[in-house]
């Protein structure tokens, strides 16, 4: 027997199962029930419990992709689904890929969220091994472990929910034996038969499912979009969920999932006051040069402009010179060392050692800072002294500034701008994901 549960209305919308899941237990939390009440908006969404978990049989001896199939192609045959999308997320991936590269005519459009192809790649066996051992020996502390590495920085109160919330839905042998699963599967045979629209959604920072996972799911299955999110929290109703649902919502629909609708942001002058629409907020904010800098970046994403143009006019054409702000030996130790930085970074993500991670990540933005404050974006050094260096230090600060009175207004844009602004002798508006603006 196989729970399932249906919400929301219009064309099928499809979870494979996922690690441990109630269907009533889960529907329960808010940031759950939120998350896919608004993919309800627009779809009929179908999740279940695989076998072995949540309210479907509890005994399961058969734990291979065959029997995830199975699991749902039960589902789908019971609801006589001729067409639908499959919305799959973590470990419910590989069989949401396996199910699009052998049912070519039921499948319409394929989402991974978290994703992977090969879980023998996701960490190294000594990892998994003693992760699983966890689990079997101490479920309540192997379940708050998987709390920490699911969704970090969230509460205690959230992470001792969400702990509770896997110790409702299996027992310690059977989420021993399924994760064990997870990282048994492997469909890279399968992907490369994928034929329907594929989307990508992976989080930069994912401590489960590394990013490169999701890189390599994208390589594989033609024709894929990866579209890259920011958070590190795996499970997508966790940390910033809105992004996700915006994509989903957008590639099911038929537009673009990584660049949001014109009318979805807008940086208006309406004279002395600029309208400012971001993450369906409307702002009105009086005039000033540094939001005048910002319309021109955001009226064209990803190129550089260079300061002297947003500046006055006689710094146009200025000419270099006097001594590096930072020398040229210093410069490269501190490139030396990012290149390290980020090699330690992946080394202790794969270890799982948030502690290091959160450390080296510290080290790395110092270090960061240290070089972008000597050199512009295509990594000359500046000088001191030269008035193009004046006309970066005007516009950047005219620029902190706006950003700055703009988080007394919406924090969450002065965010976003912060993240996706770079000033330097050659400014630049690069949001990852693209987003298009009126301007």
């Amino acid at each position: 027997m196989i729970a399932y549960a249906v919400a929301g209305a219009g064309p099928p919308l499809v979870c494979p199962a996922w690690w441990v899941s109630h269907v009533e237990h889960d529907w329960e939390r808010p940031r759950f029930r939120g998350f896919f009440a608004a993919l309800g908006s627009r779809h009929t969404v179908v999740r279940y419990d695989r076998v072995g978990a949540g309210l479907s049989d509890r005994e399961r001896c058969d734990f291979t992709l065959e029997a995830e199939l199975a699991d749902l192609d039960a589902v789908v045959r019971h609801l006589r689904l001729e067409r639908l999308a499959l919305l799959a997320q973590s470990c419910g991936a590989p069989t949401g890929i396996a199910y699009a590269a052998r049912h070519p005519d039921a499948v319409t459009h394929l989402v991974l969220c978290g994703g992977y192809v090969n879980g023998g790649a996701l960490a190294s066996p000594d990892m998994k091994a003693a992760l699983i051992a966890l689990v079997r020996a101490s479920w309540g502390v192997g379940a708050k472990a998987l709390a920490d590495i699911f969704a970090p920085g969230i509460s205690v109160e959230e992470a001792n929910d969400l702990a509770a919330e896997q110790l409702a839905s299996a027992t310690a042998e059977m989420a021993a034996r399924l994760l064990q699963l997870t990282y048994d599967l492997d469909v890279r045979e399968d992907a490369p038969k994928v034929r329907c629209p594929t989307v990508v959604l992976h989080r930069a920072r994912d401590r489960a499912v590394p990013f490169e996972a999701g890189r390599q799911a994208a390589a594989v299955i033609p024709s894929a979009e990866l579209v890259p999110l920011d958070g590190n929290a795996h499970i997508p109703w966790y940390g910033d969920a809105r992004p996700t649902i915006d994509a989903v919502l957008r590639f099911l629909g038929g537009a673009s999932p990584g660049v949001a609708p014109d009318d979805g942001a807008a940086f208006l002058r309406r004279g002395d006051v600029w309208e400012i629409v971001y993450a369906r907020r409307t702002v009105l904010v009086k005039d000033s040069k540094g939001l005048r800098d910002l319309a021109v970046l955001l009226a064209s994403p990803g190129e550089e402009v260079e300061a002297a143009r947003l500046a006055v006019g006689c710094l146009l054409g200025a000419r270099a010179g006097a001594d590096p702000v930072l020398d040229r030996t210093a410069l490269k130790g501190c490139r030396r060392r990012l290149a390290e930085l980020d090699r330690l970074v992946d080394e202790a993500d794969a270890n799982h050692d948030a502690g290091r991670v959160d450390a080296l990540g510290a080290e790395r933005e110092a270090v960061l800072r240290e070089v972008r404050a000597a050199t512009g974006l295509g990594g000359r050094s500046r000088r001191l002294g030269d008035t193009g260096e004046r006309g970066r230090k005007a516009v950047s600060g005219r620029i902190r500034r706006a950003i700055a009175g703009l988080r007394a207004v919406h924090p969450e844009l002065a965010d976003h701008l912060e993240r996706s602004v770079a000033t330097g002798l050659r400014c630049a508006y690069a949001p990852r994901p693209p987003l298009a603006w009126r301007t």
